[in-house]
């Protein structure tokens, strides 16, 4: 299944590995393009071995990779020759663990490019005659990585459909070469909100393709807030019957007082969530769904008024994003709910981490003066409101551990009353130590303790990583500035920092011409910073590379960057 995406390719290749001149190649980045003389670069910018970010670099390239090794005729690769030094993370997703390791020996996820090279392997000479290429790796996966930096390789004409592909030559490179890549980061993550706005499976498809295409290889996938829940659970069909609409939606900014004038609905069947599932995993993407609670929860609230499942619920679907509201965190009724509700998603997810938000629980709002959540506090001795919430996400973290799952959420869950929402201090339990954590906002100091304290973190700094913001805002070169690991912390510590993600909250983004502008081609620089060593990153270089990736991107029809 992992070869599915390059069946297109094969006939290409067919065509042009009759004669292909070589060359040297030198590695340095995750986006690439055409290998020329002298000048090749193979180059992967991803976290992790299980997904990567794309490419082959080269002056018209676009993805730097992390390592080659090109002498020219008579060089020697792979573990002899063309790994790179280095500590790097080897990142396995399954069941929800994500490992960690350095060194400096092949693992997985690693590929192997020979072009007309001698390669010692085992004691045993083999030499590549002028015109192949050859992919060696452990691992289908490792097949799959090697592959995009080809198809990265390829002029644009082969990403559109109604190109004349024999008309096109490609020049890979003048002399032998061979390449030995991995990632840095064993996380590498895009996250889609389509609980404020819905897209459906083939544009869920299409972006897929190209975290594939960039070696991503963590599709996170907002799919319930306030304003909408985005996917059918059979037990609770008002979750999208009711849920999954809204009478109207607020435009331009957040209190502005103005609306589309339309209703906004959509949610995935599950049939539609395995086939995207699958999707992922056969471009080794693994999708880690948030389901975001107790807060930002009133579309699923709102579904069940007769459960009683908030101390203070709306009357319907928000129709501004300023409006929402909170599970009650002393009902029996919503842990049932929500266990329930668990359970078929892990019969979906099969990634082994469930996401759970956890983000702006807003407690003077939800909680603050309710008699029976007062009283409750009191009986436990809970003195905080954080403390409240540790109570409530540990449970359900044991909850989804019985299920065979990880709970990953954002950094509230560690208790830090970070928006000074009325916590009444921070919170004096601690969370489940399994807890991923996930940071967007706040102190560095708060993702540093958790890191000390033996925590695995993924860095999505809000201002950095925050790809709804306009590009005067975010621009592409403070996108590509982003440094996941967290000063101040030594190497082991560092190890902590499994990764990063970038994400894409769409209040304001509806339409999905919009939605390409503030993605592309701004993912781009987070998969090289996923993929390539810090001290590989140039982004003049970057910058250089990345016209090869959006002549495809204009290929494939996919609007990238500001409007003119």
């Amino acid at each position: 299944p992992l070869m599915r995406p390059f069946l297109l390719w094969i006939v290409y290749f067919d065509l042009l590995l009759l004669a292909l001149p070589l060359g040297d190649a030198q590695g340095t980045g995750n986006v690439a393009g055409d290998v020329q003389a002298g000048t090749a670069h193979i180059e992967q910018t991803v976290h992790s071995h299980d997904q990567a970010n794309v490419s082959h670099g080269d002056a018209d390239g676009f993805q730097h990779h992390g390592q080659h090794d090109h002498t020219g005729a008579g060089s020697t690769g792979g573990a002899d020759g063309g790994q790179r030094s280095g500590d790097h993370n080897e990142d396995h997703l399954a069941q929800g663990q994500v490992h960690t390791g350095t060194g400096g020996q092949e693992h997985s996820g690693n590929a192997l490019i020979d072009g007309g090279a001698v390669h010692v392997d085992g004691g045993a000479q083999r030499q590549h005659e002028g015109g192949n290429i050859v992919i060696s790796a452990a691992t289908p996966k490792g097949v799959y990585y090697a592959g995009q930096s080809l198809a990265q390789m390829l002029p644009a004409a082969f990403f559109n459909n109604g190109a004349d592909k024999k008309s096109v030559s490609w020049n890979v490179a003048e002399k032998p070469f061979s390449i030995l890549d991995y990632p840095r980061f064993a996380w590498r993550a895009f996250m889609l909100d389509e609980a404020r706005h819905f897209f459906g499976e083939e544009e869920v498809k299409r972006l897929i393709d190209q975290m594939g295409f960039l070696k991503m290889n963590v599709l996170h996938w907002h799919l319930s807030d306030d304003a909408g829940w985005r996917i059918q659970i059979k037990k609770y069909p008002k979750l999208t019957s009711v849920g999954g609409k809204r009478r109207d939606t607020e435009i331009e900014t957040w209190g502005s007082g103005k609306y589309e004038g339309r209703p906004h609905e959509g949610f995935y069947t599950q049939e539609q969530v395995r086939r995207i599932v699958r999707y992922a995993a056969d471009r080794n993407i693994t999708i880690v769904p948030e389901i975001d609670i107790p807060g930002h929860s009133a579309a699923a609230i709102v579904s069940y008024p007769e459960l009683k499942l908030s101390a203070r619920p709306l009357a319907e679907v928000p129709v501004s994003f300023n409006d929402g509201a909170a599970f009650d965190p002393t009902s029996e009724r919503t842990y049932q709910f929500l266990g329930d509700i668990m359970t078929e998603l892990a019969s979906l997810f099969p990634g082994g981490i469930i996401h759970i938000g956890g983000d702006e629980v807003r407690y003077k709002k939800y909680w603050e003066g309710v008699p029976h959540i007062e009283a409750f506090m009191k009986k436990k001795g809970i003195k905080t409101f954080p403390d409240l919430q540790i109570m409530f996400t540990n449970r359900i973290s044991g909850m989804l551990a019985e299920r065979g799952r990880r709970m990953m959420g954002w950094n509230e869950i560690l208790g830090s009353d970070v928006h000074n929402d009325g916590g009444r201090g921070a919170a004096l339990g601690k969370l489940d130590a399994s807890a991923i954590i996930h940071f967007w906002y706040g102190s560095d100091k708060i993702a540093a303790k958790a890191i000390r304290e033996g925590r695995q973190v993924v860095n999505s700094t809000s201002h950095m990583t925050y790809i709804n913001k306009g590009y005067d805002k975010l621009p592409l070169s403070k996108s590509y500035s982003f440094e996941p690991v967290f000063a101040g912390l030594n190497p082991e510590q560092q190890k902590n920092v499994i990764g990063l993600g970038c994400q894409v909250w769409t209040e304001w983004i509806a339409d999905v011409e919009k939605l390409h502008r503030h993605v592309f081609p701004r993912i781009a620089a987070y998969a090289e910073t996923g993929w390539t060593r810090k001290e590989d990153k140039n982004f003049q270089d970057f910058r250089r590379r990345l016209t090869g990736y959006e002549k495809i991107l204009d290929a494939l029809g996919i609007r990238h960057g500001e409007k003119e």
